[in-house]
């Protein structure tokens, strides 16, 4: 989740290929398991990562990462004949790879530790100066979230991939999974939106204050807000996607032509300690 475009000279890079160190799952016939990722995620929850036992005890989230290095979308298409099949991967490797790059640089107190030879801005050397196996190829995680991911089409997606960052949405303690994704991801946004972390109304009542998330990515809330039928606008998307008593309260701030502020970004790591 490191906002704007980036170009840097490769030589200047640095960057280091994390390797998992152990071998991967062996898969089912058709489909894909996220049995190793569930295990995983059992340390996660709306407080936050136990970061001390994953990296305890990280065997499950290496054999994972392990198995996507080396099976995907586009090294065996037919294990993901569908959209949703493909999406639920891709936010599912973005989490866990995430997960796997405060492993590998752990102890940290905010991802911004994680420095490359050059820091262009603050995330640079986690977001795209790690590099990772996925799908037989090597990724960073800036170029898996917006060449990959955000391409789908879905804003529901910046409310379920996790930056492990204390302003990030809440990383949910269960994988997305393909015949599930569409509830999965509308529980997502609905649990975004409904935190006044991220969306919050102002003491005069018009006024919002919104998660730096929907300034960074407005125009994927927009298209999507659109495609859904609505306007192409971001509060009438995070109208449609919150709880109904905030959808109300949000609505009739929005009807008097609000002023937006964007709040500060804490990066500081979701340590659920």
């Amino acid at each position: 989740m490191l906002a704007g475009t980036i170009l840097v000279a490769p030589s200047l890079l640095g960057r280091r290929t994390i390797d998992p160190g152990v071998e991967a799952t062996a898969l089912p016939e058709h489909g894909f398991a996220y049995d190793d990722l569930a295990a995983a995620l059992a340390w996660a929850g709306p407080e936050g990562v136990d970061y001390e036992r994953l990296v305890a005890d990280s065997t499950d989230l290496r054999r994972f990462t392990a198995t996507i290095a080396a099976t995907g979308p586009r090294t065996e298409p037919d294990r993901f004949p569908n959209r949703e099949d493909r999406l639920a991967y891709y936010i599912n490797a973005y989490n866990a790879l995430t997960l796997l790059g405060v492993v590998e640089a752990w102890p940290i107190a905010t991802i911004h530790d994680v420095r490359g030879l050059i820091e262009p801005k603050p995330g640079f050397g986690f977001f795209y100066g790690q590099r990772f196996g996925l799908d037989g190829r090597k990724v960073n995680l800036y170029d898996l979230e917006n060449e990959t991911i955000r391409p789908f089409g879905d804003a529901r997606i910046h409310a379920a991939i996790n930056c492990a960052s204390t302003s990030c949405p809440s990383l949910v303690g269960t994988p997305y999974l393909p015949e599930t994704l569409d509830a999965q991801l509308e529980a997502a946004a609905r649990g975004f939106v409904g935190d006044p972390r991220h969306v919050a109304i102002g003491d005069d009542g018009r006024s919002l204050v919104l998660s730096s998330i929907f300034q960074w990515f407005g125009g994927d809330f927009e298209d999507h807000s659109a495609a859904l039928g609505g306007e192409r606008d971001t509060i009438a998307w995070i109208v449609r996607h919150a709880p109904p008593d905030r959808a109300e309260a949000i609505a009739t701030v929005r009807d008097s032509e609000p002023t937006v502020t964007y709040a500060g970004y804490d990066w500081s790591l979701n340590d659920a300690l």
